[in-house]
């Protein structure tokens, strides 16, 4: 039975951008002075400090610096958190540590030290590899930056390197994709995500839409260009094991399955979440709030919601429906009781679709299934 391990994860947000790009919802600060990226290490070792009763002496199988841009962090201050960690915590020595970087913020020597500073996981924020494209999507990088950062990920000694790309932007086609999958397959990044471009309301992009402009794909034309990548993943050795993830057999990145699997996880940083099972918390995405309590002696104001039998079973559903094992309905009754009789029709009509393949007992997801996840487990659940 597919399970979460008996490990936690530890998410650490870094709300902090040179430049926000214009499609990003996520909370950071555009800007940010230096002073602010000294003294943000400190306040999480606060957090860290108030919040280890609950969580103490835990196994943690991963831990994942995202933001914002984590990369902009001074590699003795990741050095110094990973530290706090290991004191605070029982961190395999297998776990996997993941830190998402911009290829406009990194170079060789940064590389280098954020490796020796206990980071085994690089999630290079690529997004393209057409300059036209990412100027579109604002990114500080160009074309030659980012393939710099790859050639670097790869001799700085990551156990593994990741890429993620943004789709659907209107400049795209299967032939500049095509030109650009030649030469990031060159460089063998053992994970590829794939991403596609939505408006996110607040957002610079969704700004630009409302005034007339030409944004993203027409939906159709994006799901060609997601089904065209996966027959050229495919092809390359790689394996779809998550609607948006791509990985060579073994280097799947075991944080971000830990959260699909319902897994256990602290969060520390603005707008960062925890979740213990039953109960999910999460701060405010504010810093100069967060920076306040703390300097107080107190935790950061949060909010909270606790997880009933009906909310437990519906994101069971989803998140497993999101990856490609599918759904397990022995599975499912072994934790939730006997499943509705109609689940079962419906999943054989969807899989004469074309969406996947079920065999009266597990309803395996294929490209285009995994590409309707939601949709999918919306009619199930009804």
């Amino acid at each position: 039975m597919r399970t979460a391990d008996s490990t936690i994860g530890i998410y650490v947000h870094v709300p902090f951008c040179v430049r926000r790009c214009p499609y990003c919802a996520f909370y950071s600060l555009e800007g940010v002075a230096p002073e602010l990226l000294r003294e943000y290490p400190e306040l999480l070792l606060r957090e860290l400090e108030l919040r280890k009763n609950t969580w103490q002496g835990q196994r943690v199988g991963s831990i994942f610096f995202g933001g914002g841009t984590p990369s902009l962090l001074n590699p003795l201050d990741v050095k110094r958190l990973m530290q706090a960690f290991r004191a605070e915590f029982q961190v395999d020595s297998a776990a996997e540590i993941t830190l998402e970087a911009n290829p406009g913020t990194v170079d060789e020597q940064r590389l280098a030290d954020l490796c020796a500073a206990g980071i085994n996981r690089l999630s290079l924020g690529v997004q393209a590899l057409n300059d036209q494209r990412l100027i579109f999507l604002g990114r500080l990088h160009n074309r030659e930056q980012a393939l710099e950062a790859l050639r670097f990920a790869k001799t700085a000694g990551f156990l593994k390197v990741s890429v993620d790309l943004m789709v659907g932007t209107p400049l795209e086609t299967t032939d500049t994709w095509d030109r650009e999958f030649a030469i990031l397959l060159e460089y063998q990044p053992d994970g590829i995500s794939f991403y596609n471009l939505t408006l996110e309301e607040g957002t610079r992009l969704a700004r630009r839409a409302q005034s007339g402009e030409k944004v993203f794909l027409p939906h159709d034309e994006a799901v060609d260009l997601l089904l065209h990548f996966a027959d050229r993943m495919k092809a390359a050795g790689y394996r779809h094991y998550e609607v948006s993830n791509w990985a060579l057999p073994g280097a799947e990145s075991r944080h971000n399955k830990h959260y699909w699997n319902r897994g256990h996880y602290l969060g520390l940083g603005p707008s960062a979440h925890s979740f213990s099972g039953k109960r999910r918390e999460w701060n405010l995405p504010t810093l100069k709030l967060y920076s306040k309590a703390l300097k107080e002696g107190m935790l950061p104001p949060n909010q909270s919601e606790n997880l009933g039998i009906e909310e437990t079973r519906s994101e069971w559903v989803y998140l497993n429906l999101r990856q490609d094992e599918g759904l397990n309905l022995v599975h499912f009754k072994k934790k939730f009781g006997s499943w509705p009789q109609y689940w079962k029709a419906m999943l054989e009509s969807i899989s004469a679709q074309g969406l996947g393949s079920f065999n009266g007992e597990i309803f395996s997801p294929n490209d285009s299934g995994l590409l309707l996840a939601d949709e999918i487990a919306a009619r199930l659940l009804g």
